[in-house]
């Protein structure tokens, strides 16, 4: 395998009240996927030193007819989980102080979302170019990374693989009924939101990473860069979530934790 130079990555500048992001050197880099290689993408910016998403973006994601869903409805759909999802686990790891969100209702549950500008375009820079990757049904996994900011460590890692029905089409509308989509995710969201009941307390400082992977002839997207998987070292045990499905893509979930924190 042909070694390569470290990218340089962009960093935003920091807010007065803000958590110190890690300055992490990323690595051109092949991973195994299942069968196939795969690319590992991350913005080439850091996030912001401060929350995430504030408005409740992407509203209705399924078709308009009730119970059917197409290629980029389901795109939406599992992009708004993404868009809450991120926030969600910033706000129950304590990555950002909690006066920093705001509380909504989505998917029945009261969740908080950031009220940060500069955090909400970070993660709508993340969600929109995931969005583009699930139309073209190249995405294999999206990855959110904690790292301890005072050695670099990774503590905690949520990876969500992803699998696309690669029969359908722009023109294909698939049966599904809304709620029980809608269910499904709830129930993720609400493993996410009890995470602070079985995870170990993150007592340092940290700063979050997203990766995600795509089949190994996406091209870099502008502003993106090549990743190393940034795996968990010593880690304590995989953490199996709950799945959702919208017909078209299907999304599995798990957080690997390490063992001794």
């Amino acid at each position: 395998m042909p070694t390569h130079k470290p990218s340089k990555r962009l960093l935003s500048q920091p807010h007065t009240h803000s958590v110190v992001v890690a300055l992490v050197g990323s690595v051109f880099t092949f991973v195994s996927g299942g069968q196939s290689l795969a690319f590992i993408f991350k913005l080439k910016q850091a996030a912001p030193s401060v929350n995430p998403s504030n408005t409740d973006t992407n509203t209705s994601t399924m078709a308009k007819t009730s119970g059917s869903i197409t290629l980029k409805g389901s795109a939406n759909t599992v992009t708004e989980f993404f868009s809450y999802g991120i926030n969600s686990i910033l706000y129950q790891r304590g990555i950002y102080p909690p006066e920093q969100f705001e509380r909504v209702k989505k998917y029945g549950l009261p969740l908080f979302i950031t009220a940060d500008t500069a955090l909400k375009t970070f993660i709508d820079n993340i969600t929109g170019q995931l969005h583009d990757w699930l139309v073209a049904k190249t995405v294999q996994k999206v990855v959110l990374v904690l790292t301890s900011v005072t050695t670099s460590e990774v503590l905690e890692r949520w990876q969500f693989d992803i699998e696309c029905d690669n029969s359908v089409d722009e023109n294909t509308v698939v049966d599904k009924p809304e709620k029980e989509t809608r269910d499904e995710i709830q129930a993720i969201i609400r493993q996410i939101c009890s995470s602070v009941t079985f995870l170990p307390m993150l007592e340092e400082q940290c700063s979050f990473d997203m990766l995600i992977y795509t089949d190994k002839d996406a091209e870099t997207p502008a502003n993106w860069e090549e990743s190393d998987a940034k795996l968990v070292k010593n880690a304590a045990e995989v953490f199996q979530l709950r799945s959702f499905s919208t017909g078209i893509h299907s999304v599995h979930s798990a957080v690997t934790y390490k063992d001794d924190m």
